[in-house]
């Protein structure tokens, strides 16, 4: 999932759905990211892609990407002060 397009895609085609599985004689419930899915070259409807997540999943899919922009921030922040001393010459 592009999760910079989920505000766009939820409710329309992505969202998180409550599921249950057997697994023999037990219903386990899970839940899921269920995105609707075309073929590019027809537009014939396929079927819905369906990916598991977790809360711990989810959460440390973002905290990645907050270290990412963490890094991304100390980054700029080092060359900003490397520009300033570039322009003192």
């Amino acid at each position: 999932m592009n999760w910079s397009e989920y505000k766009s895609k939820k409710g329309k085609t992505a969202d998180f759905a409550k599921k249950e599985k057997e697994v023999g004689d037990i219903k386990r419930t899970y839940i899921a990211m269920v995105q609707k899915a075309w073929n590019p070259a027809t537009g014939e409807k396929l079927d819905d892609q369906e990916r598991e997540w977790s809360l711990s999943q989810l959460e440390s899919e973002k905290k990645r990407y907050d270290d990412d922009m963490d890094r991304a921030k100390a980054q700029s922040d080092g060359l900003a002060l490397a520009i300033e001393d570039f322009k003192k010459l």
